[in-house]
């Protein structure tokens, strides 16, 4: 049933996969050799979908690096890295994100990442990401996204799939190794020329407080695109939160640093055990150690010969004395510009 498609997609993905990663490329840079990888071909992907793959990038220097810049080849693909420092003998993520609402057949983008050391060193490294995208299935929308969710709360979002061709076509089941959600697959239409199902996902009630990113994958009984994913992201907020969400110290116009203040809030009377995350002349402090519902916490940036220039972004993390609560991450921007 699936020998004609079978025969037109083995060619695309034979041909453009030795297209891209067998191509010649531009001479490598050290910065290439910070990645484990060099390049993630998601394969058979369907219209409309979102698919994320985490590139891992690891200093072996005796140099702290920062992240200049990520940017893509195409508007297709969007970069982010996990965090912008990164000191000797530590790794972090840069995750790519490709888009396949607007495209057809194969696509393949780059995805360029500037580093610098704090000698001044600066290379780029260049990270090829591709895929298949299929004009038979077509997902809406092409991910979840629940955004920020109270702990305890169980929204709910729904995603079609519409697979034209084959009657014969089925998703089998569906996989996900994420304990923070419900899912259910239901099959809502079916003739000689068309599919649809509907997903239907929630957030469970009992989801941990903090970021998810994850996916369900759904199998198919096609043996050429045997399986694909469905991503769901969502930010469980727990009873400990702060304010300003992000703070932005601004520009340092002298030696005397900078300083901000954070407000961390709970319903119930807590302590602040500790904070991690003073280094590079960013330190942090709190105004007592008595329980109590409201605490503000201190933020300052003396700039030292460790300090990096730029636009930065630091993050320090908290623990309070809440039983249950995760660490809350407090996240400092500023520039510190020659």
């Amino acid at each position: 049933m699936f020998r004609r498609a079978w025969i037109a997609r083995a060619l695309i993905l034979t041909s453009a996969t030795a297209f891209l990663f067998h191509s010649p490329s531009p001479a490598a840079s050290w910065a290439d050799q910070l990645f484990h990888e060099q390049g993630h071909d998601f394969g058979p992907v369907p219209r409309g979908a979102k698919v994320r793959h985490n590139f891992i990038l690891t200093n072996r220097s005796d140099q702290p690096l920062t992240i200049l810049n990520v940017r893509a080849s195409c508007g297709c693909t969007t970069g982010r890295a996990a965090s912008n420092i990164v000191q000797p003998n530590q790794s972090t993520t840069i995750e790519a994100e490709m888009d396949t609402r607007n495209f057809v057949g194969r696509k393949a983008t780059v995805l360029f990442v500037t580093v610098i050391n704090s000698a001044g060193r600066e290379a780029e490294a260049r990270l090829n990401v591709a895929s298949t995208i299929l004009s038979d299935i077509v997902l809406n929308p092409g991910t979840l996204d629940f955004g920020v969710v109270a702990r305890g709360k169980t929204p709910a979002q729904s995603l079609t799939i519409d697979r034209i061709g084959p009657p014969g076509w089925q998703i089998k089941r569906m996989i996900s190794t994420s304990k923070s959600i419900d899912a259910t697959l239901s099959e809502t239409h079916r003739d000689d020329q068309s599919v649809s199902y509907l997903l239907k996902v929630s957030i469970r009630a009992d989801a941990p407080p903090g970021p998810i990113r994850d996916e369900i994958r759904l199998l198919t009984n096609d043996p050429q695109s045997p399986a694909f994913p469905v991503q769901f992201t969502a930010n469980i907020r727990g009873d400990l939160s702060a304010s300003p969400s992000l703070l932005s110290l601004g520009k340092l116009a002298s030696a005397e640093g900078l300083e901000g203040r954070f407000l961390v809030r709970s319903s119930l009377p807590f302590t602040i055990k500790a904070i991690q995350g003073d280094s590079e002349g960013f330190t942090a402090s709190i105004d007592d150690a008595t329980p109590k519902p409201l605490h503000f916490v201190t933020v300052r940036f003396r700039p030292d010969q460790t300090s990096p220039r730029g636009d930065l972004r630091h993050a320090f993390r908290l623990h309070s004395s809440l039983p249950g609560e995760l660490p809350l991450d407090l996240t400092v921007t500023l520039q510190n510009n020659p």
